[in-house]
C-alpha cells in the first residue's frame, strides 16, 4: 500500500513537471519577441557589463554600447526602453543589478517630470521586463508599477487591470497563433546591445536655453523614483551618471532639468545637460523626428561625449585586447556588418549623408556643377557633417562655430556654382577636397567618364574601410 502511495506521489511529481515545463515552452513560444530580441543578450553574459543605461526612447536610440567598445573598450548594455518612465527605468535597474555588478549606471532624465508611474504603450512595458525570469524582484516591480488606479495606457486601460499579464504572459499572448513566424523558435538577436538605430532626418524646432537657476517644483513620482535610483547606487558603491539628451526643451522641461541637476549636487553625482551643451548635436541634421529622438549621427555625438567623459571620470578598464572578453571583438564584427548593411540600404539622399557621418566606411562623394543640392540648407549641412569632429567641450558655442561647417572646399563649389568632389578616407584618417575642374577629373578618374546619368546630380561610393573595397555606388 505504501508503495503505492509513493508511486501516486511520484506520478504526480512528473505530470506537475512536465505540466510546468510544456506551460514555460509554450508561454516562450506565444510571447511577443520584442522584450527577448532587444533585451535577452543580456543575460547572457551580465557579468560582463561596466556600465548599464537605462532611460526612455530618447536613449534607446541615442546611446550605443557598441561604440563604445569600439573606441574605448568600454562594456555596456543599454537597457532602456521605449515609454519608460521614471519608476519603469528604477525598477529595470533593480532587476538588471540581480544579475550584473556594473561599475556605472546611467540615468537618462527625460521622463522625470511625468506624474504616473507608467503610461503610454502596456507592450512597451512588457518589452522592459517580459525577458527577465519571474522573481522576487520582478514581483516587486509590477506590484509596485501597477499599483496606480489612474495610470492607463493609450487605449484607455488601467495598468491595475492589467497586472495579470505581467505575471502570466500566455494569457496575454495565447492567441499569436497566426502570427507565428520561424523567428519565434530562433529569434532575432539584437547586435546593438539594446540599442537601436532609426533612420530619418528631420528639422527639430528651434529653443532658447533659460537660466540655470530656474527650477521646478520637485513634484511628482519621477523626481522620487530618482532619489530612489541615485540611493539605490550609492548604498551599492555604484558610479551613478545623470544625463538630460538632447532636445529642443521648452522652458518648463528645462527647468525641471535644473531640478535634476539641484538633486544631482545635493547627492554629489555627476550630471549632463546635453540642452545646455549645445555644441555636441545639431538640431537640423541629428534628429530622426520632429520630437528631436536622435538618428544614428545624433546618437554617435552623444555616445562619444559619453564615452570620453566615462573613460575620464570613472575610471573604467579598457578592455580591448583582453583574451577574456574576445567575445566582444566577434560581437563588434556582427555590429559593424549590420551597420555597413544599414548605409548601403540607404536610397534617400539626405538618410545616406548622414550615416555616412560615421568613421566605419570611406566615401566618395561627387556632385555636378549647378546642382539643385547647392540650394537646400539641410543637404548642405549634411554634406559638412559627415567631416565633422565630435565635441568634447561643455562650454563650446556650436551655432556660429566653423567647426560645423569644416569643408572649405564645398563652400568655394557653392559660390561658384562648379563641380565638387569630397573624398572621405577614414582609413588614412584624410578629407580631400576637389573644386570644378579638378573635381571633375577626379571623378572621371574613380568613376570613369560617364560619372552622372542623365537628370542625376550626385554620385557616392560608399568603401569598405579596411579592405577599400566598393560597398555601394548610387546616384541621386
Amino acid at each position: 500500500m505504501k508503495k503505492r502511495t509513493w508511486l501516486r506521489i511520484l506520478e504526480s511529481c512528473i505530470f506537475v513537471l512536465l505540466l510546468a515545463g510544456m506551460l514555460s515552452g509554450l508561454t516562450r513560444l506565444m510571447q511577443r519577441k520584442a522584450s527577448t530580441n532587444q533585451f535577452g543578450a543580456f543575460l547572457d553574459e551580465p557579468h560582463q557589463y561596466d556600465v548599464l543605461f537605462f532611460g526612455d526612447s530618447s536613449f534607446v536610440n541615442g546611446l550605443f554600447p557598441m561604440e563604445l567598445w569600439e573606441d574605448y573598450g568600454i562594456t555596456g548594455f543599454n537597457l532602456s526602453c521605449y515609454g519608460n518612465t521614471m519608476p519603469v527605468s528604477y525598477w529595470a535597474m533593480m532587476n538588471a543589478l540581480d544579475y550584473a555588478q556594473p561599475k556605472v549606471v546611467v540615468a537618462a532624465v527625460n521622463d522625470v517630470r511625468k506624474n504616473l508611474k507608467v503610461t503610454g504603450s502596456s507592450s512597451d512595458v512588457h518589452t522592459a521586463f517580459d525577458f527577465y525570469p519571474l522573481s522576487r524582484t520582478k514581483i516587486r516591480a509590477i506590484e509596485d508599477l501597477m499599483d496606480d488606479p489612474e495610470a492607463m495606457d493609450d487605449e484607455g486601460n488601467r495598468y491595475s487591470d492589467m497586472k495579470w499579464e505581467y505575471y502570466f504572459t500566455l494569457g496575454k499572448y495565447h492567441s499569436r497563433w497566426s502570427e507565428l513566424t520561424k523567428y519565434d523558435i530562433t529569434g532575432i538577436q539584437n547586435v546593438q546591445k539594446g540599442a537601436e538605430m532609426r533612420i530619418g532626418v528631420a528639422p527639430a524646432k528651434d529653443y532658447n536655453i533659460i537660466d540655470d537657476d530656474r527650477y521646478a517644483e520637485e513634484t511628482g513620482v519621477g523626481y522620487e523614483y530618482l532619489r530612489r535610483m541615485i540611493e539605490e547606487c550609492q548604498a551599492r558603491g555604484i558610479g551613478l551618471l545623470l544625463v538630460h539628451l538632447p532636445y529642443p526643451a521648452s522652458e518648463n522641461a528645462q527647468m525641471g532639468a535644473n531640478t535634476v541637476g539641484s538633486i544631482a549636487n545635493e547627492y554629489d553625482v555627476n550630471y549632463i545637460d546635453f540642452v545646455r551643451i549645445d555644441s555636441v548635436t545639431d538640431y537640423a541634421v541629428d534628429c530622426y523626428d520632429d520630437k528631436a529622438h536622435l538618428n544614428p549621427s545624433g546618437a554617435l555625438k552623444v555616445t562619444d561625449y559619453i564615452g570620453q567623459y566615462l573613460a575620464e571620470y570613472y575610471g573604467l578598464e579598457d578592455h580591448r585586447g583582453d583574451a577574456a572578453y574576445a567575445n566582444w571583438d566577434e560581437a563588434h564584427k556582427d555590429y559593424a556588418a549590420e551597420k555597413r548593411k544599414l548605409i548601403c540600404e540607404q536610397d534617400k539622399l539626405e538618410n545616406l549623408l548622414m550615416m555616412l557621418h560615421d568613421d566605419s566606411v570611406s566615401a566618395v562623394i561627387a556632385v555636378r556643377d549647378q546642382a539643385e543640392l547647392y540650394w537646400s540648407d539641410q543637404l548642405l549641412t549634411l554634406l559638412h557633417n559627415t567631416d565633422r569632429a565630435h565635441v568634447y567641450d561643455a562650454d563650446a558655442y556650436s551655432m556660429w562655430s566653423n567647426s560645423m561647417f569644416p569643408l572649405s572646399g564645398l563652400e568655394d563649389a557653392v559660390f561658384d556654382d562648379a563641380a565638387y568632389l569630397l573624398e572621405l578616407d577614414r582609413g588614412l584618417g584624410e578629407t580631400r577636397e576637389y573644386v570644378g575642374g579638378e573635381a571633375v577629373s577626379r571623378a572621371e578618374a574613380l568613376f570613369g567618364e560617364n560619372i552622372w546619368q542623365e537628370g542625376r546630380e550626385v554620385r557616392i561610393r560608399v568603401i569598405d574601410r579596411a579592405s577599400g573595397d566598393a560597398l555601394m555606388d548610387r546616384q541621386f
